[in-house]
């Protein structure tokens, strides 16, 4: 999935804290539910274990990490908010799997079938404790925060995240239980638990789903009109029987072109019957516009209409005569 970029701080307790805390603690004082990462230096390069997903205002441990190495930590938003994930990160690179993992000193993730995450360093005085945080400093009204924004996330009338349990939330608070057909009271635990099965639940599929059968993984750009101007961005990696959902949001018909080549070696193969053009580079790119591609330093391709969403979600299934060599 394409990465909305939200580069958050981390927060550096003070140093007379860290002998309580416990090590490896990473806490969530953002309203997101985050999924964590941590990594950590040795003699066999960075290694990396994750995801731990954590709640607002709550805390999780990571273990097994070798006393005294430098550290690095990366968290993204989970999938029950639309708009792209938002991410905590830095300037380290690191593989990490989509799944939960355990790396043990990878250099080379596309070798290994792996994604690549910018970590960002612990300073000494985080490694036992570090804290994520939103320009918003929420602190001890992360939880109420949190419960805002997944009733605003879900639909419900809430206008302002702010942590405060005011009567407009509660309201909504209310309407949510009579939907869920739930009464929590005053465990806010257990309702931003459901609040957040909820949404991932309503989330799942919305936007665009893209399937690849072809015998080789495939390389996925996407176009789209942001704002009344032409991006096109890429490239999603999907190994072969593998699905993975580019776009997170409700699409409305005509809104999205897609692009695939696949990924063999120096054989690379383009999507056939491609009819709009836009533009693409070899590595990660984001492009604004559409037109004078290669003056700009990109290459010109063609995309394929995405098909027409239903209820705002798209499926796009890639097979092995989408490709032109790969069928002969």
């Amino acid at each position: 999935m394409m990465r909305a970029v939200m580069v958050l701080a981390v927060l550096v307790l003070a140093g007379i804290f860290a002998p309580q805390a416990r090590a490896g603690e990473v806490c969530n004082e953002t309203s997101y539910y985050v999924d964590a990462a941590k990594a950590w230096g040795g003699e066999n390069g960075i290694s990396a274990q994750g995801w731990q997903r954590i709640a607002p205002g709550s805390c999780v441990r990571f273990s097994g990490i070798p006393s005294g190495a430098p550290q690095f930590l990366y968290a993204r938003t989970s999938e029950a908010y639309l708009g792209g994930a938002r991410e905590w990160l830095g300037r380290t690179p690191v593989c990490v799997d989509r799944a939960n993992f355990q790396i043990e000193g990878a250099q080379d993730c596309e070798a290994m079938g792996l994604e690549q995450r910018d970590f960002r360093q612990l300073a000494p005085s985080e490694r036992a404790r570090a804290v994520l945080v939103e320009p918003d400093d929420f602190g001890s009204r992360a939880l109420e925060a949190g419960v805002q924004r997944l009733l605003q996330t879900l639909g419900y009338e809430v206008r302002v995240v702010d942590g405060f349990a005011g009567r407009r939330s509660r309201n909504q608070i209310a309407a949510f239980e009579r939907d869920a057909g739930a009464s929590f009271g005053s465990n806010y635990e257990r309702l931003i638990e459901r609040l957040h099965a909820v949404a991932l639940e309503r989330n799942r599929e919305v936007g665009l789903n893209v399937c690849n059968q072809a015998s080789v993984p495939v390389g996925i750009a996407i176009a789209r009109q942001r704002n009344e101007r032409w991006q096109s961005r890429g490239w999603w990696r999907i190994e072969s029987g593998s699905c993975m959902r580019v776009i997170d949001e409700r699409l409305q018909p005509g809104e999205v072109f897609v692009f695939a080549q696949t990924i063999n070696g120096g054989n690379s193969e383009p999507l056939r019957r491609g009819v709009e053009a836009f533009c693409v580079a070899p590595g990660r790119f984001t492009s604004e516009g559409r037109a004078n591609c290669a003056e700009r330093g990109y290459t010109q391709v063609l995309f394929r209409p995405s098909p027409v969403p239903v209820e705002g979600i798209a499926r796009v299934t890639l097979e092995e005569a989408d490709f032109e060599d790969l069928v002969q």
